[in-house]
């Protein structure tokens, strides 16, 4: 049995692009457009239906109209679950015909998709597969975190990127305040303002999460010397409860040879 082509047309056709950061909510758009003089019934589908929320996920497309199609992902924790699994995510978008003897007046209303996509011939059906593109923040690498090792650098070229930039801006702190090169802002920014805009942007957003990155160790550190100091001042109670044993030993000692003493002198 021949299968159906899809009658709707798809805006993207072949894949839906979320750009990070994933710690957040990230949105992108469908539209569903139905060329034909029939309404079109169509439903959303995800392989990962935990990570996505569709709005609206089901509906009827009229004659020569379009659908508008919000497609969430959800905050992950750990962007490195979306590199390992987004072979997996994937979209489908089946759509079929409204009944020919559908009467829309009215007196009368559609029958609902849900009850639509129970009853339909499963030969009716057309579907699209859409698969699923994750796009890393600026310098972001989801196995090395921004900037990455110099020897793989070659084969991230964000991280090369990002590891460029570093370089350059440690050297421009290097130069004195007064050097004329510190006005000139050529070996950063290109004389176009729309992409010294966007490169201030990217600056900026790394300056932002290389600052994250230190809190987050130093407060670590803090936490680290804190339970040293815990521990050492539990080493030194049990040194000064030791010492006070060995003297209470000692004075039982002396008062053995006291006693010792008096006893041979009444003799």
């Amino acid at each position: 049995m021949t299968k159906q082509t899809q009658i709707l047309i798809l805006e993207p056709s072949t894949e839906l692009t979320f750009t990070g950061p994933f710690t957040e909510y990230v949105n992108t758009n469908l539209t569903l457009a139905n060329p034909s003089s029939r309404d079109v019934y169509f439903k959303v589908k995800t392989t990962a239906p935990k990570f996505y929320c569709v709005r609206p996920n089901s509906g009827i497309i009229k004659a020569k109209d379009k659908a508008q199609i919000n497609v969430m992902l959800q905050p992950i924790d750990s962007p490195e679950i979306l590199e390992s699994e987004r072979s997996r995510h994937k979209f489908m978008i089946q759509s079929a015909f409204a009944p020919d003897n559908a009467d829309y007046s009215t007196s009368s209303s559609p029958t609902p998709p849900e009850q639509f996509w129970k009853e339909v011939d499963a030969s009716q059906v057309m579907d699209s597969k859409l698969r699923v593109i994750f796009q890393w923040p600026f310098g972001y690498s989801p196995n090395e975190g921004f900037g990455g090792d110099a020897t793989n650098s070659s084969a991230n070229p964000s991280a090369a990127k990002s590891s460029e930039i570093k370089q350059m801006l440690r050297q421009q702190a290097e130069k004195p305040v007064n050097s004329p090169t510190m006005s000139s802002e050529s070996e950063l920014f290109t004389t176009d303002p729309q992409a010294a805009l966007q490169k201030e942007i990217e600056l900026r957003k790394m300056y932002q999460d290389e600052k994250a990155n230190l809190e987050k160790e130093n407060f670590a550190l803090m936490e680290k010397v804190e339970q040293l100091a815990r521990a050492s001042r539990s080493v030194g109670a049990l040194t000064q409860q030791d010492s006070c044993i060995v003297r209470r030993v000692g004075s039982f000692a002396w008062v053995d040879h006291w006693q010792i003493a008096v006893n041979i002198k009444n003799i």
